[in-house]
């Protein structure tokens, strides 16, 4: 919310070894501080203002289709599925349903989650809600705020909340990912990762094997293959690789600049927003180690918070 950047931009990625360039902006927009893609809409999570924006996808340019307030504060990340629209407000700790109009424009919000709670650091004096997974007929959401991660059925637009669970306190679970069949969270202050597919939380993983004092874990995404995992770290500005199998750290590399936001695949490369520093990075990935190497030097990008590959 207090980058530099105008709006969406656009990154090309070169032939010559898969880097990428910027191209500027393309949509002008109030921080999209995270981006979902349904067919051809582009949605963008409007956190300063409260609210989420549609695009329609014409080539290299995205035609405004309007947007729908959300109910809560600082709407920070996005689920899209064939029907709906799940918007996880930060600020307030609720979750917002959205339906969606035939053009792909976004109807009001139909229904809306409020979570409570708390937890022991500064950053959770009240719920914060971070990200939400679509399995089947459930809806899981963190709740970064009150260390827990909720349950709820979803059926005719409506949340009906099933379990809860409790992780241990000062964990802050940020993001969300399906590896196979299983369920995986990310701790965000305790730079951990939990496998919550039987609904409990369960041995805690380390992400990488030397910690840092004050990181923050940030992005979980996996290879192509569910073979290895990679979150970021920010203060200690690494990302690191995991086996998707064990959950046991492999390895850890700079990520080529000041906190690395989010983490995205793209053509065959693994691209590290660095919100801080205004660069995007390029790694190229080992398939049989999970291993990254730098590609070049970082791309100058204004503010990056979210990175998606266009479709």
């Amino acid at each position: 919310m207090d980058g530099i950047a105008a709006g969406i931009g656009m990154l090309q990625v070169q032939p010559n070894g898969g880097a990428v360039n910027y191209a500027g902006p393309v949509a002008e927009t109030s921080s999209p501080s995270f981006l979902a893609q349904r067919g051809d809409v582009l949605y963008a999570a409007d956190e300063g203002n409260g609210a989420v924006n549609a695009f329609r996808v014409a080539g290299d340019t995205l035609i405004p289709l309007g947007g729908q307030p959300t109910s809560g504060a600082h709407p920070c990340h996005l689920t899209v599925t064939d029907e709906w629209i799940f918007a996880s407000n930060y600020g307030s700790g609720s979750v917002d349903v959205f339906g969606v109009a035939p053009t792909g424009a976004l109807l009001p919000v139909s229904h809306t989650f409020q979570g409570s709670g708390s937890g022991p650091r500064d950053e959770q004096e009240g719920p914060h809600a971070h990200s939400t997974l679509a399995v089947g007929k459930t809806i899981f959401s963190t709740d970064l705020g009150a260390d827990r991660v909720h349950l709820h059925s979803f059926r005719d637009g409506e949340f009906q909340a099933t379990g809860s669970i409790a992780f241990p306190p000062g964990t802050g679970p940020r993001d969300l990912t399906m590896v196979g069949h299983r369920v995986l969270v990310l701790g965000e202050f305790s730079q951990s990762i939990f496998d919550i597919t039987d609904g409990t939380a369960g041995e805690s993983f380390p992400v990488v094997r030397r910690s840092a004092h004050g990181d923050q874990s940030a992005a979980l995404v996996a290879d192509v293959r569910n073979r290895f995992l990679y979150t970021a770290l920010r203060g200690s500005n690494r990302i690191a690789v995991l086996d998707a199998a064990t959950l046991e750290p492999i390895f850890d590399l700079a990520c080529g600049g000041d906190w690395p936001r989010h983490l995205a695949f793209g053509s065959h490369l693994l691209y590290s927003a660095n919100q801080r520093s205004n660069d995007v990075a390029s790694f190229t990935v080992d398939a049989l180690t999970g291993i990254l190497a730098p590609v070049g030097a970082p791309e100058p990008v204004p503010t990056p918070t979210c990175l998606l590959a266009a479709r």
